[in-house]
């Protein structure tokens, strides 16, 4: 008995130029709150920025 797959969800033209929008505003908004924290160590930007370089986004 076969097991269907489920696609995965990517974003293209618009929808993927609004998510990279949005990415930028909250980085920057990220940015302002927390100058104390270094962002290129915090493991939720990490995340963020291997998802866009995966994603072929960044």
């Amino acid at each position: 008995m076969a097991i269907a797959i489920k696609s995965i969800p990517t974003l293209d033209g618009d929808v993927a130029v609004a998510f990279r929008e949005q990415m930028e505003r909250n980085e920057t908004a990220y940015a302002s709150v927390s100058q104390k924290r270094n962002r290129d160590v915090d493991p939720y930007v990490i995340a963020m920025r291997e998802m866009l370089r995966k994603s072929g986004i960044r």
